[in-house]
């Protein structure tokens, strides 16, 4: 073995990437150089033990994390027959290969979530229910649910019978929309591991194609497994038990997508024998910021102890900060961030978290009107602009001509005068028949009993999907095709393009990728279908652009910057009001606080806001307890005034405003001032608007306002 494999590893990480066969349990507290243990330990059992590349198979949870390993083990040996994926990925490449026994063909497709809101939104029109009253996002979280605990639509109607008519509904909904994947050969999220899972259990009975398909298996980010995927490991370790997983109970999560934090604290219950080796020098983070996050998580009890140290120096003091509003809150945030990168630190090195989504928009406000250049990380994506979505659904068609969801999308994609009726008619013969729409459509006695424009525009749809079908080798081809086939250019021009969406750019953005993925890899459209399908948030995260990152802390798990901003620290948001009144909870709620405070290497600022409008009303706060248990030592308080200085001078200058006054906003027009509130940087304006029924009421210090003579 070359001598440099185990260069740079401390003590303990050398004993992780040199242990033999048999369980092995990688405590990996944040910033200890996992992933570069992990991959060493991978490139040991090649170069050292001689174990094949082929059978061995390295799962993390993102693509992103995939691709990362997959770049660091070939520096030191040849990945080439590696398994290296996501669990959802590696369970879709097992499908593909080895899909009868679990009732699929290899061209199934994947339904993301749009994709499930479509399909149960059929079903619940079908029943003849309230849409209003029966919302899709609820069914699809309790059939989530069912699926994660390996309940069938008949077990789960059995559960749902114990409760009342909303569950059974649900059971109801379950049954239907499983026998719809069945028709149109396709697979969910959930149904990816399920089947995964069914299948490796067959072949346990039967072949042994999967249980002893591979002589090593390492699992990153332990600690956020679920049910399913435990036993899928464990199932796939068996006949060796050479099973490896690395994790830190501290950093587990997804408790509300199923994650089961005794995963891996049972885990050398679970594996007899397990060595267990902790990871405990951090290299990410200056010395303030590890003892603060050390301090916080000490508090949990459903934790391994780890005692994290550094040879970092202490770094700055950690900023906590309090604001009378969310909207004061996001401005100190944008000015302290904007200070950061005049003081030389790159945009693409800075983050702001937040506990929910809702956050974003007066973050968006601020770094907005003060120019300062940003990103928000798992909203609206790429890969859901509705020309992207188009386009991909004629891909979906071609290799699936049973996928009825894609069929339904670009039926009329470009128009071509098949109206709602239409199509309900062809989805009630489909019913009848228990065929796909596309079989249906190709029935003479269908198209006859339809109108004269209808059916020459079913005729011409059938001819269009015929012309498309022999361009699937290569995904650039395909989508190339379908553009100049149905004239999606024009369409899309029609269309018009929105304030931040150039959606003729986007199309060339997809064809680019399209051929990038030619390049490196020949699943041809079919495989640059699932490869889309499988992207997550971090994915689609513009890594290298020079933007300040917005997400949530959820998104940003498994990523780190120079220094980082975390708003919204208060009683109900951060911890969130779910987790008030349930220990469980409240111990995840503090994890995620640990994982947002290990982000940072350089630099912490913690925001908390006096009032915040909830539930469309203005409210108190209180700071989160988490603050509360953060060291004294560690910390420096802030005022308003000193997180402001710019816009304290602004509203100083700008004041003045009185009752009667006229003024002009750039965005509101005209209005007059009915009354003003506070002095200085907290002086607010009461404004009627010309245009406007309702007053507004505007920071001076803020509001782009004109006082007229």
């Amino acid at each position: 073995m070359s001598r440099s494999l185990l260069e740079a590893l401390n003590p303990a990480q050398q004993r992780a990437v040199e242990h033999g066969d048999g369980p092995l349990l990688i405590l990996a507290g944040a910033g200890t150089g996992k992933t570069r243990t992990i991959t060493r330990r991978v490139a040991y059992l090649v170069q050292a033990r001689g174990v094949p590349a082929s059978r061995i198979l390295a799962i993390t949870f993102t693509n992103k994390a995939a691709r990362e390993m997959r770049r660091r083990i070939r520096e030191w040996v040849p990945e080439t027959g590696m398994w290296i994926g996501t669990f959802h990925a590696t369970c879709a490449r097992m499908l593909r290969m080895d899909p009868e026994p679990v009732g699929r063909s290899r061209g199934f497709t994947i339904h993301d979530e749009d994709d499930r809101r479509r399909l149960v939104r059929n079903l619940i029109k079908d029943l003849g229910w309230d849409p209003q009253v029966y919302r899709p996002r609820t069914f699809l979280g309790t059939i989530s649910n069912w699926k994660r605990r390996r309940m069938g639509p008949a077990a789960a109607a059995e559960e749902a019978a114990l409760y009342g008519q909303r569950e059974e509904r649900a059971a109801q909904l379950y049954e239907r929309y499983q026998a719809e994947l069945d028709k149109q050969d396709a697979l969910d999220f959930d149904d990816l591991l399920l089947k995964g899972l069914e299948l490796v259990e067959l072949d346990a009975r039967g072949p042994g194609r999967w249980v002893g398909r591979f002589d090593h298996v390492l699992v990153d980010e332990y600690q956020d497994t679920n049910q399913l995927q435990y036993l899928l490991v464990k199932a796939l370790s068996s006949t060796h038990g050479n099973l490896a997983v690395c994790g830190d109970p501290d950093q587990s999560i997804y408790r509300w997508r199923g994650a089961d934090i005794q995963n891996i604290l049972d885990f050398e219950e679970d594996f007899p024998g397990t060595e267990v080796v902790r990871l405990e020098q951090n290299y990410r983070s200056v010395g303030n910021i590890l003892r603060a996050a050390q301090a916080v998580i000490r508090h949990n009890r459903s934790r391994k102890e780890k005692d994290l140290y550094t040879e970092r120096e202490a770094g700055p003091p950690i900023t906590v900060q309090e604001s009378p509003d969310e909207e004061m809150e996001a401005l100190a945030v944008a000015q302290r961030v904007r200070s950061w990168m005049a003081t030389g630190t790159p945009a693409r090195e800075i983050a702001v978290f937040y506990r929910t989504n809702a956050c974003s928009r007066p973050l968006e406000g601020a770094f907005t009107r003060l120019q300062v250049p940003y990103q928000v990380v798992g909203g609206l994506s790429f890969f859901e602009r509705r020309e992207i979505k188009d386009l991909l659904a004629y891909g979906r068609m071609l290799v699936n001509p049973r996928d009825d969801i894609a069929v339904e999308r670009i039926l009329n994609v470009p128009p071509r005068a098949i109206g709602r009726t239409t199509l309900d008619r062809l989805r009630a013969w489909a019913g009848e028949l228990d065929e796909s729409l596309l079989q249906v459509m190709r029935r003479s006695e269908v198209r006859e009993a339809l109108g004269t424009r209808a059916r020459k525009a079913i005729n011409g749809f059938l001819g269009l999907y015929a012309g498309l079908l022999d361009s699937v080798e290569r995904a650039e081809d395909a989508l190339r095709r379908v553009i100049d086939r149905t004239g999606y250019r024009r369409y899309a021009e029609a269309l018009g393009d929105t304030e931040d969406v150039d959606r003729l750019e986007n199309i060339d953005e997809l064809l680019a990728f399209a051929a990038e993925y030619d390049e490196r890899s020949d699943g041809g459209l079919r495989g640059f279908l699932e490869e889309v399908a499988l992207l997550t948030d971090q994915d689609r995260w513009e890594e290298n652009a020079q933007r300040v990152s917005l997400m949530t802390v959820h998104t940003a798990k498994g990523l780190e910057f120079d220094r980082v901003a975390v708003v919204g620290l208060e009683e109900g948001l951060f911890p969130h009001a779910r987790a008030l009144e349930d220990p469980d909870g409240l111990e995840e709620e503090r994890r995620l606080f640990y994982v947002a405070l290990t982000r940072a290497r350089e630099e912490l600022f913690l925001s908390h806001a006096q009032v915040r409008y909830r539930t469309g009303a203005p409210g108190p706060q209180s700071g989160s307890r988490f603050l509360d248990e953060l060291p004294r030592e560690v910390l420096a308080g802030e005022t308003l005034e000193e997180a402001l200085p710019e816009q304290e001078a602004a509203a100083e200058e700008a004041g003045g405003f009185a009752p009667d006054d006229w003024v002009r906003h750039r965005t509101f027009g005209i209005g007059r001032v009915e009354k003003v509130i506070g002095s200085g940087i907290n002086q607010r304006v009461v404004v009627r608007f010309e245009d406007e029924e309702d007053v507004r009421h505007l920071l001076v210090a803020y509001a782009p306002l004109e006082k007229l003579e």
